[in-house]
């Protein structure tokens, strides 16, 4: 069954909302703390700029509690049980927390590190660009380190479907979070599977 993206409450993010007065730039801690920059009016997720609010609110990075009462599906029930993912909702959960996207749960995975502590020049350069390394045995996304290679390539995937996220939010911000969901954006009609547009070719 074809699944159709629903956004709730996202399309009205509640960090928008600004204090009196000039704000000052977070972005530096932002970017470790996966956070929003209300003075920028950008958020990150692994160290990837996104300046859609609605596609940072959907990635859900940090997670949120549940009514574990209020579960209807099954497997999300056991996925609960197992911090592990349930592939017919898409959601993931990893300490009773709920994490709306298959990314931002896998990079609950890993660690996040501070830049500067990390020494191993070929882990630095993971950083900029999701790598393995063999000396350190560990991967890195953006900031956050991986100790389970599978985990870390699966990671890698969904980084690199944020990145074409954040392209696709030029044009359709409900797209975006369609791509990142694998589901389809109600507006423009878009179907979404594994990071790309499902073509459907005529009969």
């Amino acid at each position: 069954m074809q699944q159709v993206l629903v956004v709730p409450f996202v399309l009205v993010p509640l960090f928008v909302v600004q204090p009196l007065g000039d704000p000052a730039c977070t972005c530096e801690a932002d970017k470790l703390k996966n956070g929003w920059c209300g003075k920028c009016k950008v958020g990150y997720v692994a160290a990837v700029a996104i300046k859609s609010g609605v596609l940072f609110e959907a990635l859900d990075a940090h997670g949120h509690r549940i009514d574990v009462n209020s579960m209807k599906c099954e497997l999300c029930r056991k996925a609960l049980a197992s911090d592990g993912f349930c592939t017919r909702c898409n959601w993931g959960f990893i300490d009773q927390q709920l994490y709306h996207s298959k990314l931002t749960y896998s990079l609950a995975k890993g660690k996040a590190k501070v830049f500067s502590s990390i020494k191993c020049a070929r882990c630095r350069k993971n950083t900029l660009k999701p790598g393995w390394c063999d000396s350190c045995n560990v991967g890195m996304v953006g900031n956050v380190a991986f100790e389970d290679k599978k985990m870390f390539e699966q990671a890698s995937r969904e980084h690199r479907k944020l990145l074409a996220a954040v392209e696709i939010a030029r044009r359709c911000e409900i797209c975006a979070v369609a791509l990142i969901t694998d589901a389809k954006c109600p507006s423009c009609k878009k179907t979404y599977k594994d990071g790309k547009e499902v073509i459907k070719l005529p009969p």
